[in-house]
């Protein structure tokens, strides 16, 4: 028996695909009748896509963001069934075990129609991150392992916008040592080597991907990318180190692990601390369904990154 916190839409009625819409409209015109309050205006679709256990965490992700914003949640399993039954609730839908080939269709039926859609990708097949791409208006990876969606890339921009939420959790660390670079002394100082501590090392290479596509380094700037012996789970990055001349750049988590602290080093030090955030996927994904335009930067860092090889 699957445990209820691991059932996806356990509050939800099971139905047959086609009885979907009629029953979404039943259940939104009964919840406004017993709320006595308007039907909140959906503005989006947001379509997820992964192994059941990350449609669970992804499902209770967009249901804390459901008061922020209406979005239509569309949540689908890969498997073998070409009609499988879906659970639905006020705004959601879950459909497990749908075949890859019939995806396409199924979203393109159930999307909000002449509104944005996002396609939050939590794993799957290539056939199915192909065919849901055409219809996105935004893709959102959001793999453990990110290295065929990262090859695949320059297919997939053709085909929608493309962000990964790797990048979204360097929002921080991109910030503070952009702030730092600001002043005089490092903007003008020759950088040598960077070397990044982290617990994730597609993090450590986008990150340092940024950096090299963002100041246009080349060969001569060396690049050091470790393993962390810990993991904090707001943070994918320890420590960011540049070497650059007399000077020398450091980010790092705070003892605490709430905070990032940025400090120069050289002549005299400066140093700026500010916090990490919250880091849970509620913030990350709201994060990301709030930018509707390319993201250039995340597009060069991710061609730079590709060039990085990650550490042993």
């Amino acid at each position: 028996m699957i445990p209820a916190s691991d059932t996806l839409l356990p509050a939800g009625r099971e139905v047959p695909f086609s009885d979907i819409e009629v029953t979404l409209a039943r259940l939104v015109r009964d919840g406004r009748r017993r709320k006595g309050a308007p039907a909140r205006a959906l503005t989006a679709t947001v379509v997820v896509v992964g192994a059941r256990d990350r449609l669970v965490a992804a499902a209770d992700a967009l249901e804390h963001m459901s008061e922020a914003g209406g979005v239509r949640a569309i949540l689908i399993s890969e498997g073998t069934h070409t009609a499988p039954t879906a659970r639905v609730t006020e705004h959601s839908i879950a459909i497990a075990g749908l075949a890859p080939r019939f995806l396409n269709n199924a979203v393109a039926a159930l999307r909000l129609s002449s509104l944005p859609m996002a396609v939050w990708w939590r794993g799957g097949s290539a056939e199915a991150l192909d065919d849901v791409a055409v219809l996105a208006d935004r893709l959102i990876v959001d793999c453990d392992d990110p290295s065929r969606e990262w090859t695949d890339a320059a297919a997939l921009v053709e085909k929608t916008t493309m962000t990964d939420l790797h990048w979204t959790r360097l929002t921080r660390w991109r910030s503070v040592f952009a702030h730092l670079f600001d002043l005089p002394d490092v903007r003008g100082a020759v950088a040598r080597r960077l070397c990044i501590t982290a617990s994730d090392p597609f993090s450590a290479r986008l990150f340092a991907g940024w950096l090299r596509a963002t100041l246009e380094w080349g060969p001569e700037v060396a690049l050091d990318l470790q393993a962390s012996d810990s993991a904090n789970p707001r943070s994918p990055l320890e420590t960011v180190q540049l070497d650059a001349g007399p000077l020398q750049v450091v980010l790092s988590v705070h003892p605490g692990g709430g905070c990032l602290r940025g400090s120069i080093d050289g002549a005299e030090t400066t140093a700026r601390v500010v916090p990490l955030g919250d880091g849970t996927l509620t913030s990350l994904i709201g994060e990301e369904l709030g930018v509707r335009t390319r993201d250039i930067a995340f597009e060069r860092a991710l061609a730079a990154a590709l060039e990085i090889p990650a550490w042993a």
